[in-house]
């Protein structure tokens, strides 16, 4: 048995991560053998897709465009660059406030909505029942598929998947044809992905099972996305969720530059991974834990692959380490122990 655990030569990805192989002639991960990064010519054919969208729908529903606002660095930007570009879109800006969300991020999205002009939200959910499906998933194991296990954390990947489910819940209810996330070129590569009533319905069902391998049982729908605006969804034509930071130069000094000048502050959380969410060093340090290798490779090694970040950058933030007293004060809040091991 060949225990070696190779690096690919062009990115970061290893050949210890599940599903990565590393090819020993050429030394690169499958990714980058197969030019999996978006093609110049891919992102014009994207935004002249996203454009004629953006024009057919607008002023059909009571909002164009329900975006999704950390407060980060990333969906900051996207917000204020959509705006303007498209400054006559009507965009209704929510922010899942997961009670870790560090206020200097929630005032950052509210400033950054008074600038764009984008109508802002705040949406807290019952503080007790998230505390608990976070330490569930932190206490999980394989409930998600490789795939999304490379992209993220089991806890982020609850996280992210209760505010997909109540941001389409708020499209459907708002009649908004589009959803919006700052999701970068390592963490999906696609521009636009269509949402059919079918799709909706498949994407609730598989949320619950998830959460029921958690031992979490949403009977009242607090998590997904409800079935009765399922049901209005399905009398109703497919909407579409966007990602432009997809077909924009994503440049981490010139976003920063940009959200200096429109009064974006950082929040200065020690974590190298995260500009919005006192969570992420404890999600690092339990998914190194139970997987043996750290949630932003994918991400990372996706911006080293279409040239934005170079594979030495890359490979410093992945050996950054963690936020020790981060990790310790938001285990005694979930009331996990640190040595716990699945």
């Amino acid at each position: 048995m060949n225990d070696t655990v190779n690096v690919c030569r062009r990115c970061v990805l290893n050949s210890a991560m599940p599903g990565v192989n590393i090819d020993e002639e050429s030394g690169l991960c499958q990714f980058c053998r197969n030019h999996s990064e978006i093609l110049p010519q891919e992102r014009v054919q994207a935004q002249k897709a996203m454009d004629a969208l953006l024009r057919k729908t607008r002023g059909s529903g009571s909002f164009d465009v329900i975006y999704a606002l950390s407060g980060g660095k990333d969906s900051s930007y996207g917000l204020y660059r959509i705006k303007q570009e498209y400054p006559d879109l009507r965009i209704r800006a929510i922010l899942f406030d997961n009670g870790f969300i560090s206020s200097q991020a929630i005032k950052n999205a509210r400033t950054v909505c008074d600038v764009a002009g984008a109508d802002f939200l705040r949406l807290t959910l019952q503080e007790d029942l998230l505390n608990e499906a976070f330490r569930s998933a932190a206490q999980s194991l394989d409930v998600y598929p490789d795939a999304a296990k490379l992209r993220a954390s089991d806890i982020c990947n609850t996280c992210i998947s209760i505010v997909k489910q109540k941001l389409m819940e708020a499209a459907i209810v708002s009649r908004a044809p589009h959803i919006m996330f700052a999701f970068t070129p390592g963490q999906t590569q696609s521009p636009i992905i269509r949402l059919s009533p079918g799709f909706l319905r498949w994407s609730r069902n598989l949320f619950e099972g998830q959460l029921k391998k958690m031992g979490i049982a949403d009977e009242n729908e607090v998590f997904l996305l409800k079935n009765a605006a399922v049901e209005q969804a399905e009398g109703e034509g497919a909407r579409y969720m966007l990602h432009p930071l997809l077909l924009w130069d994503y440049d981490e000094k010139n976003i920063l530059r940009v959200l200096g000048d429109i009064g974006w502050i950082s929040p200065h959380l020690v974590d190298k991974n995260s500009t919005n969410c006192l969570l992420n060093s404890f999600t690092i340090f339990n998914h190194i834990q139970k997987y043996g290798f750290h949630p932003y490779a994918c991400e990372i090694a996706g911006l080293v692959r279409c040239g934005t970040m170079s594979r030495e950058k890359g490979i410093e933030k992945l050996n950054a380490g963690v936020s020790e007293p981060l990790v310790k004060e938001i285990a005694e809040k979930l009331a996990l122990s640190l040595d716990y091991s699945p």
